[in-house]
C-alpha cells in the first residue's frame, strides 16, 4: 500500500509545495479570468499564504492585476514571514511589500502606480516597464534614490518614542512601540501585523519601553511615561499588572539588568537626573536612587563584563556617560565619558577584534565610539547627520560584523561600520519626521532586523543583510529634486530641466528618463527654481534661481551658461518666471526671500526697473498670465498669506492682494477655462488649494480641503478634449487631481514622498521630489469625475 510521507520530511515538504503550488496557480487563473469582478473573499485574503508555501512569488509577480486583487496586509505578511531577507524580490513583490501600508487605502485598480513606485525605490534605478495597469495614473520612469527593502507598520496616532524587543515564554519574539498617543502598541515582526488590542492607560504620552524577565520565566513590559511614572504590563495577556511613581519628571530611559542574585532587575532614569532600580515581580524600589548627573538621564544600557557583574551605563545631557555597579547600593556614578555631548542615546556592543565599545549618540550630531576598557578619548567620531542624534541600535549583519545604525532630527538613519568609521551606502530615507527610537530585533531564525519609530507615527523595518547593503549604488546624481520644467525647442521637441539640492541643472528626455548631456554647473547651493525662457529668435533659454542669491541662464542645447550670474537679491532665490509682454517681448521675474520680485531682461541679463515691493514675507512662488482681454498680469506669493498682481509692464501692483490663505503661500499656477476665463491656482501651508479670478480679485468657490500638510506644487493638465485639471502636492505624499470648474476632487495618489515640484508635459506629470525624479502618465478615459470627490456649495464663491 502506498503512503505519503510525512510532512515534515523532505519528501514531505515536496508534496505539500506541490499542492500549494497547484492551488496557486488554479486560484492566480480564476482571478485573471474573472476580472474586473472582485475575487471570492477567500481568494483576497490566502492566495499570498499559498503562493508563499509554493514558493512562486515570481509567478504572482507576473500577474500585476491579480497581484493588485489581493489584501496588501496578507501579502506583506506572507512575503515578510518567507521571504524578506532571505531572497530577491520581483520587483512588484518588493513594491506591494514596501507600499502596503498605503495600497490598504486604495482600491485594486489604482493599487500599480503606488506598487510600482515603491518597486522603484526599493530595487534599483533601471527605468520601470510601463505597466498598462487598471487605474488613472502609470509610472513611465522614475530616477530614484534607492533604500534598502523596507516595511512600513502604522497604527499610533502620534509620534512614536519608544521601540523594545520582547521575547515571550513561548518563544515568541514580539516587537513593542510606544507613543505620544498613549498607547504601546505589539507587533509580530515576522509579519508585521499587530498583535491584539493596544494597550492603553499608559498615562500620557509613552517615552521609553524594556522588556524584563520574571524568575518564572514570564515577561513584563515598562513603559515609561511623560507623567513620571513607570507601568508594568503583561504582554501575553495584555493587561497592565502594576504603575510605579517612579520620578519627579518624565521617565526618559528604561533597562533590565541582571542583579546580583541572578534576578531581572528594571532600571528607569529620568528628567530629575536619578536613576531608580525595580523589582519587576513585585513593584518595589530595590535600594536607594542614584544620583551624580546634573541633567537628564535620556539613555541607559548594559555593559556585560566577563569577570563580574554587569555594569550600568548611563547617558545624560550633562555630557556624561556615567557606569554604576548595582551590586553596591552606596556607590555613586563613575564618569566613563566625560565630553561626549549632550548625551541622547547609547548602545554598547563586542566588536569584531573583541573590544567592548560604547556607541553615543548627542544632540550635536556626532556618533562617538569609545573604547570602554581604554582611555577617556574617543575611538571614533562620525559625522554626517545635519540634527541632533536621538537613537542609536547596533545590528548584526549576517556574517557577525556589527552596524552601528543612529536616528535623528533630520528624519534619516545612518549606518556606520565602527571598523573603519565609513558608512554602509547613502542614509536611510523615509520617515518624514524625527527618527526618535532605533533598535535590533533578533527573529527565531537567526536573521536580525532594524527597527525604527518617528515622530511621523510609523514604525519600519529595515532588511540590513550584507547583500542589501553591498547592492545600494552610488547615488550622487540622484538629488533632491527640487525644481522641475519643460524646455520646448523650435522643432517642437520637449525637454525636462531638473534643479538640485547640489546645485546641478540637469536635462532629460521626459519620454525615457535618458540624461541629456552633462549637468549645468555654477550655482553654489540648491538650484530652487527653474523655467523656460523664450526669446525673440526663437530659441528657449532656462533660467535658474538658487539658494545662492543668483539667477542664471544657460543654453539647453551646449549646456553652457549665457552671460554670467544675474544679481540683484539679497537671499535666497525661490522662484522664477517668464513673463510674456503684449509687445512680442519675454521678460524674466524672479522673487526671493528678500520679500523682492524683480524684473529681468533675458537677452541682456540687466535688470529692469527697481524691486517690487509689497509683500511683508519671503516671496515663494511666481506666475504669469494674461486676462482675456490680452492684460499681462505677474502673480506672486508670499509666506505673509498673500497673492499680489503686479502690471510687468510698469511694476505697479494691480488691484488689492488675494487674501483667504491662513498659512504662507507656497505655490502658484494659471490656467484658461472655456469660454474666456483666466484662473489663478494657489496652494498653502495651510492644507488647502484655491482658485481666484485675477481680473476681479475675488476667489473662486471656497477652499479646496484633502491634504494633510502643506501644499508645496502646483500645475495643470489638459485632457484632450476638455479643460486643463489642476494637480496639487504635497509633503504628505500624494498628489491630487481636481475639476478647476466645479471643485470636485477627481483622485488622490499617495506615493509616501515630499512632493516639491510638478509640472506637465501633455498627460505626462513630472514630480520632483526628496529623493529624485518620476515621470507619471494620466489616463484620462479612466477618469471619473466626482467619484468620492468634493463639490463647493451651491452659489459659493464667484
Amino acid at each position: 500500500m502506498l503512503t505519503e510521507p510525512p510532512p515534515s520530511s523532505p519528501a514531505g515538504a515536496d508534496v505539500l509545495a506541490d499542492r500549494h503550488r497547484a492551488i496557486s496557480r488554479a486560484l492566480i487563473g480564476m482571478v485573471r479570468t474573472g476580472l474586473p469582478a472582485a475575487p471570492n473573499p477567500y481568494v483576497v485574503r490566502y492566495l499570498a499564504e499559498h503562493v508563499a508555501e509554493a514558493g512562486i512569488w515570481s509567478e504572482l509577480a507576473c500577474e500585476p492585476d491579480v497581484l493588485d486583487e489581493l489584501a496588501p496586509s496578507a501579502v506583506a505578511a506572507e512575503v515578510l514571514r518567507t521571504e524578506f531577507g532571505r531572497a530577491d524580490l520581483p520587483a512588484q513583490i518588493a513594491g506591494a511589500l514596501v507600499a502596503s501600508h498605503r495600497l490598504s487605502l486604495v482600491e485594486p485598480p489604482e493599487r500599480g502606480v503606488v506598487r510600482a513606485v515603491a518597486a522603484a525605490r526599493s530595487t534599483g534605478q533601471a527605468p520601470a516597464v510601463p505597466d498598462e495597469g487598471r487605474g488613472r495614473w502609470r509610472l513611465r520612469w522614475s530616477r530614484l534614490r534607492r533604500d534598502p527593502l523596507h516595511v512600513v507598520l502604522t497604527g499610533h496616532g502620534r509620534g512614536v518614542r519608544a521601540l523594545a524587543p520582547v521575547g515571550l515564554a513561548d518563544g515568541r519574539a514580539l516587537l513593542a512601540s510606544g507613543s505620544l498617543d498613549g498607547t504601546v502598541r505589539l507587533w509580530n515582526p515576522i509579519t508585521g501585523q499587530p498583535v491584539g488590542e493596544p494597550l492603553d492607560g499608559a498615562g500620557g504620552a509613552v517615552l521609553t519601553l524594556a522588556a524584563t524577565r520574571l524568575a518564572d520565566g514570564r515577561t513584563r513590559l515598562a513603559s515609561g511615561g511623560a507623567d513620571g511614572t513607570v507601568r508594568l504590563w503583561d504582554p501575553a495577556a495584555g493587561r497592565l499588572t502594576g504603575t510605579l511613581r517612579a520620578h519627579g519628571g518624565a521617565v526618559t530611559a528604561l533597562t533590565r539588568l541582571a542583579g546580583p542574585d541572578g534576578r531581572d532587575r528594571l532600571v528607569s532614569g529620568g528628567e530629575d537626573g536619578v536613576i531608580r532600580f525595580w523589582d519587576p515581580a513585585t513593584g518595589e524600589p530595590v535600594g536607594a536612587p542614584r544620583t551624580g548627573h546634573r541633567g537628564q538621564v535620556r539613555a541607559l544600557t548594559v555593559l556585560p563584563r566577563p569577570d563580574g557583574p554587569d555594569l550600568l551605563l548611563s547617558g545624560s545631557t550633562d555630557h556624561t556617560v556615567r557606569w554604576w555597579d548595582p551590586a553596591d547600593p552606596t556607590a555613586g556614578g563613575t564618569v566613563l565619558v566625560a565630553d561626549a555631548g549632550p548625551v541622547s542615546a547609547i548602545a554598547t556592543f563586542e566588536a569584531a577584534d573583541g573590544r567592548r565599545l560604547l556607541a553615543t549618540g548627542s544632540m550635536d550630531a556626532r556618533v562617538r565610539l569609545w573604547d570602554t576598557s581604554a582611555g577617556p578619548e574617543p575611538v571614533g567620531v562620525f559625522a554626517g547627520h545635519t540634527g541632533p542624534i536621538v537613537a542609536i541600535a547596533v545590528v548584526r549583519l549576517d556574517d557577525g560584523r556589527p552596524v552601528v545604525a543612529s536616528g535623528s532630527d533630520d528624519n534619516t538613519v545612518w549606518l556606520w561600520d565602527p571598523a573603519t568609521g565609513s558608512t554602509f551606502g547613502d542614509p536611510l530615507t523615509g520617515h518624514t519626521d524625527t527618527v526618535s527610537a532605533a533598535v535590533s530585533v533578533e527573529l527565531p531564525d537567526g536573521r536580525s532586523l532594524l527597527a525604527t519609530g518617528s515622530a511621523d507615527h510609523t514604525l519600519r523595518l529595515w532588511d540590513l543583510t550584507t547583500g542589501q547593503l553591498a547592492s545600494r549604488p552610488l547615488t550622487s546624481q540622484l538629488q533632491t529634486v527640487g525644481s522641475v520644467t519643460a524646455v520646448t525647442f523650435g522643432n517642437g521637441r520637449a525637454l525636462l530641466a531638473t534643479g538640485g539640492f547640489n546645485g546641478q541643472v540637469r536635462l532629460w528626455e521626459p519620454a525615457t528618463g535618458d540624461p541629456i548631456g552633462g549637468p549645468f554647473v555654477g550655482h553654489r547651493d540648491w538650484v530652487r527654481a527653474l523655467a523656460a525662457v523664450p526669446l525673440p529668435d526663437g530659441r528657449n533659454i532656462v533660467a535658474s534661481g538658487s539658494y545662492d542669491g543668483t539667477l542664471r541662464l544657460w543654453d539647453p542645447v551646449s549646456g553652457c551658461p549665457v552671460g554670467g550670474p544675474l544679481v540683484g537679491h539679497s537671499s535666497w532665490v525661490t522662484s522664477v518666471a517668464p513673463v510674456p509682454l503684449p509687445d512680442g517681448r519675454t521678460l524674466l521675474a524672479s522673487g526671493s526671500d528678500d520679500t523682492t520680485v524683480r524684473l529681468w531682461d533675458p537677452r541682456t541679463g540687466a535688470p529692469l526697473g527697481e524691486p517690487l515691493l509689497g509683500h511683508t514675507s519671503a516671496v515663494s512662488a511666481l506666475v504669469a498670465t494674461v486676462t482675456p482681454q490680452g492684460e499681462p498680469i505677474l502673480a506672486s506669493a508670499g509666506y505673509d498669506a498673500t497673492v499680489r498682481l503686479w502690471d510687468p509692464v510698469t511694476g505697479m501692483p494691480l488691484r488689492q492682494p488675494l487674501v483667504g490663505h491662513t498659512g504662507g503661500v507656497s505655490t502658484l499656477a494659471a490656467l484658461f477655462l472655456p469660454p474666456a476665463r483666466t484662473v489663478l491656482v494657489s496652494g498653502s501651508d495651510d492644507r488647502t488649494v484655491r482658485l481666484w479670478d485675477p481680473v476681479n480679485g475675488q476667489p473662486i468657490g471656497g477652499p479646496l480641503f484633502g491634504h494633510t500638510s502643506w501644499v508645496t506644487a502646483l500645475a495643470t493638465v489638459r485632457v484632450p478634449g476638455g479643460h486643463p485639471l489642476v494637480v496639487s502636492g504635497s509633503i504628505d505624499g500624494s498628489v491630487r487631481l481636481w475639476d478647476p470648474t466645479d471643485g470636485r476632487q477627481l483622485h488622490v495618489l499617495s506615493l509616501d514622498l515630499d512632493v516639491a515640484d510638478l509640472t506637465s508635459v501633455g498627460l505626462r506629470l513630472v514630480i520632483g521630489c526628496e529623493v529624485g525624479l518620476l515621470v507619471l502618465e494620466l489616463d484620462p478615459t479612466r477618469l471619473t469625475p466626482g467619484r468620492g470627490g468634493r463639490r463647493w456649495d451651491a452659489g459659493a464663491g464667484a
